[in-house]
């Protein structure tokens, strides 16, 4: 019995969470900015209000941009899906082994980046 009353608290939980998450995205999605970012408890994940255009309206998308280190995103602009179909096509096209082969190829072939800087010598 305890065990019953656990789940559907945890259940309850969950839904009360979802519903203030679904606020939260409604308000931004009508309050925010043209590509307003918001921040997710995800390191590197952000939900963008993406502008309306002359045939659709304002969306939110999701922006994947992993965190280095350094706590700065690698890149300057992330990666952007608007759906969960997108979603599994780009989940599956970056775990392919075929495009883990093929980038391992590219850094093989690339100019190496130059990871230290240069010093002047002033003897």
């Amino acid at each position: 019995m305890l065990h019953i009353i656990c789940i559907v608290h945890i259940t309850n939980k969950m839904i009360l969470n979802m519903a203030d998450i679904k606020m939260q995205l409604k308000d931004h999605l009508k309050s925010a900015e043209d590509w307003g970012k918001m921040e997710t408890p995800i390191p590197g994940v952000y939900v963008v209000k993406v502008p309306a255009t002359k045939t659709r309206p304002a969306l939110l998308f999701l922006e994947i941009n992993p965190i280095k280190d350094d706590g700065k995103p690698i890149k300057r602009k992330g990666l952007f899906i608007g759906n969960f179909e997108n979603l599994l096509l780009f989940s599956e096209a970056l775990a392919d082994d075929k495009v883990v082969q093929l980038i391992r190829t590219l850094e093989d072939i690339n100019p190496k980046a130059q990871t230290q800087m240069k010093k002047l010598k002033m003897d």
